[in-house]
């Protein structure tokens, strides 16, 4: 897992994809700050993350689009599955190295709390809630991104479905606003990965919702790993 970390983590960085990645986050997160809190003269961090939630789902597919279909691109796949390292290792190596520059991304905004304490308008709270929730749901999504690239052939099919799986998750969950009624929207609801988001925004660390995130994100990487041993002994 390590060689395989290492050398995911350059290649975000040796081509344009992690350069990129950042640019559109920071460029995204600041606007909604801005806009969200600044502008607006609010302290509520929780109406930056609402409103930043959409723009999550929409460049995490930049960051997983590339994981495993770029080895197709490449011609490089049956080079890594002859490889001496386990398929469990490809996957969790090309996941961490995914999770290792998201929380670049995140980083700098950690300041957005500091810079609301100086002007006396900060829930640290809150804050933390909020933080943990993104990164529990940045977690889920990776995971599922990395399952749909493992499944797709190029990198623009494998970004196209993400797209439209994030999209899908968001309607129906209660702030797309498209949820179904009954015990459809129950369903929904409870699959949402979005939906659970909002506890976390409130400050409250519910294990419940936390180990969630942690099933979805355990169950996409196995899946990942089920799809490519498959493949591997097709």
């Amino acid at each position: 897992m390590p060689v395989i970390f290492r050398k995911e983590f350059r290649y975000h960085f040796s081509s344009m994809t992690g350069f990129v990645f950042l640019a559109v986050f920071w460029a995204a997160s600041g606007v909604y700050f801005v806009l969200a809190l600044l502008a607006a003269g609010s302290g509520d961090i929780k109406a930056f993350f609402a409103a930043f939630a959409p723009v999550l789902m929409f460049v995490l597919p930049l960051l997983t689009m590339r994981l495993y279909a770029e080895e197709r691109n490449m011609r490089t796949e049956e080079l890594l599955l002859s490889a001496p390292v386990s398929i469990s290792s490809v996957i969790l190596g090309k996941y961490a190295a995914a999770m290792a520059v998201f929380g670049i991304a995140v980083a700098p905004s950690l300041a957005f709390p500091f810079i609301l304490a100086g002007l006396r308008a900060a829930d640290f709270l809150s804050a933390a809630g909020c933080y943990t929730g993104l990164v529990l749901t940045a977690s889920a999504c990776i995971s599922l991104g990395l399952l749909v690239s493992v499944c797709t052939e190029s990198q623009t099919a494998a970004a196209a479905a993400t797209y439209a799986v994030f999209l899908f998750m968001y309607l129906t969950g209660p702030q797309g606003g498209t949820a179904p009624s009954g015990f459809a929207g129950g369903a929904a609801a409870f699959f949402s990965l979005s939906a659970r988001f909002a506890a976390f925004s409130y400050g409250v660390f519910s294990f419940a919702d936390a180990f969630y995130y942690l099933s979805a994100s355990a169950l996409f990487i196995f899946l990942s790993v089920f799809a490519l041993e498959d493949r591997r002994l097709a």
